[in-house]
């Protein structure tokens, strides 16, 4: 691996353990080899790289924030802030405020976790007051593509069948969710077998998410977001699905919207200008009508009230 500015430069390998990690945590360093084609000690060396780098800030375990009933909105736009820095701090003080990611043209990208649709209106208003935000654009969304040889977990109801051991263990791991089982077993009370069981109906059942806290910008590779509007005839999913395959790593995940019908949010990666200016190129060669690239020069992330109730409900 190379270095620059006393930061990590990634390759293919790197970003494939990081997309890896995004969609379960917990993953065993000898099922992340084989993946990879990979020996147990080239994975530890490479995941201890990017802890020691900060990229990976956090192993982390939470409520399935769809399995709770949440609405992921995202709002997007040009904003007037004379210190977007400082205002996008401002706006994660909001208890819907997931992320927010800031690009070199003063353009926004604002996630946000919804209790209900009623929710939308004023936190639109919020975003668009606190954040100079003249004319901001919504997305709902809809589906998630990417290309990876395991599958994000789907929550089977929408209702959250936890009790209150189940909670002790998604809080026991909730500031490491790559901690021995029989640690969490000891701290909770319980046996490690109990632990292992719940943990796996938790997550057949979608009701749990293991991932980590991700920080590109103690990366020096290059992190941009292409706002992609497809032709009207064009398949939607299977176009999405197509080039996540045909440009992976790269493009690590493509967002599409209930309510932006030909509308793509494509996030990608790229290690130089030439490669993501070549990746451009060849998009716009498809069948799409524009694609609209902005680099992403930082990043912030926030807790929400999803991350409050993992403290503050009550189960039965």
């Amino acid at each position: 691996m190379s270095f620059f500015l006393d930061n990590i430069l990634m390759d293919d390998l790197d970003f494939k353990i990081i997309l890896l990690m995004i969609i379960n945590s917990r993953l065993p360093y000898r099922e992340i080899g084989e993946y990879l084609g990979l020996s147990v000690n080239a994975v530890y060396k490479r995941m201890q790289n990017l802890i020691d780098s900060e990229i990976i800030e956090k192993f982390t375990a939470r409520i399935n924030p769809y399995a709770a009933g949440a609405i992921y909105a995202f709002i997007l736009g040009q904003s007037e802030s004379k210190d977007i820095d400082q205002t996008a701090i401002t706006l994660g003080n909001n208890e819907n405020t997931s992320h927010i990611m800031l690009s070199s043209r003063n353009f926004i990208y604002i996630g946000a976790y919804l209790r209900s649709l009623e929710e939308l209106h004023d936190y639109v208003n919020f975003i668009s007051e606190g954040g100079k935000v003249t004319a901001p654009q919504v997305g709902l969304l809809y589906g998630v593509y990417y290309h990876c040889p395991i599958r994000y977990p789907i929550p089977r109801t929408r209702n959250l069948a936890l009790d209150k051991l189940d909670l002790k263990i998604i809080q026991s791991l909730h500031n490491n969710s790559r901690k021995a089982l029989s640690e969490v077993a000891q701290q909770i009370k319980t046996t490690a077998a109990t632990v292992r069981r719940r943990l796996k109906r938790m997550l057949d059942e979608g009701m749990l998410e293991l991932t980590i806290n991700f920080n590109p910008n103690k990366s020096s590779d290059i992190f941009s977001v292409f706002r992609i509007r497809v032709l009207p005839s064009v398949d939607q999913a299977s176009f999405a699905q197509t080039i996540t395959e045909e440009y992976a790593p790269h493009i690590f995940f493509i967002w599409s919207f209930s309510n932006l019908p030909h509308m793509l949010l494509c996030w990608v990666w790229c290690n130089s200008m030439n490669q993501l200016n070549e990746l451009i190129e060849r998009l716009r060669k498809g069948p799409i009508e524009t694609l609209i690239s902005d680099i992403i020069r930082k990043g912030f992330f926030f807790n929400t009230w999803k991350e409050k109730m993992l403290y503050e409900w009550n189960p039965p």
